[in-house]
């Protein structure tokens, strides 16, 4: 806890300005589904079944306003309906001081490539803010990965979903590294 002594008594301050190490996703379904998996990498989640983008930014607020909120944050949302760009720019904002990894979507729906084409420019827009192209990774793993619905993971797709964010965010990771 951070505080100031005020007459002899310690008193409550905002919490710290250092930002928690760590790995953490806020999703939906998808993300849902892998969080065992996410865990064997080190990840914490919150992710839930229907999550729209909105919902997840007033995650990743709460969770920044508490202190709570670790350095990488991967948010795979947009599945479940549009992505309102105001809402990227909110995110970016609570985020601040932390590498955003914006997951883009496959889901079989009209706002499949808006939602995509707004997660890219997010990532463009914001130099902490990264874009990890899921929608090209499991395409090449379809049969693999990809249930029948078009979107939802298999067995294997979980443990190959979980493996890809992790080796994406270790990747941006030891380029930040290398780059200092």
């Amino acid at each position: 806890m951070v505080g100031f002594l005020v007459l002899g008594v310690l008193v409550a301050g905002p919490a710290s300005a250092a930002v928690p190490r760590g790995r953490f996703g806020v999703g939906d379904s998808i993300m849902l589904s892998a969080s065992g998996e996410l865990g064997d990498y080190g990840f914490g989640t919150n992710a839930e079944v229907g999550r729209r983008f909105s919902a997840g930014v007033r995650v990743v607020k709460r969770l920044a306003t508490h202190g709570k909120l670790p350095r990488n944050v991967v948010v795979h949302l947009g599945t479940n309906g549009p992505v309102d760009p105001d809402d990227c720019e909110a995110l970016s904002g609570h985020a601040a001081k932390r590498q955003v990894y914006l997951v883009n979507v496959r889901v079989p729906r009209d706002w499949e490539d808006d939602v995509n084409a707004t997660l890219r420019a997010c990532a463009r827009d914001h130099a902490r803010v990264h874009h990890l192209n899921w929608w090209k990774k499991s395409g090449r793993h379809l049969d693999e990965w990809i249930a029948s619905d078009g979107y939802h993971l298999t067995a294997e797709g979980q443990g190959g979903y979980a493996a890809w964010i992790d080796d994406r965010v270790d990747a941006v990771v030891k380029a930040l590294r290398d780059a200092r």
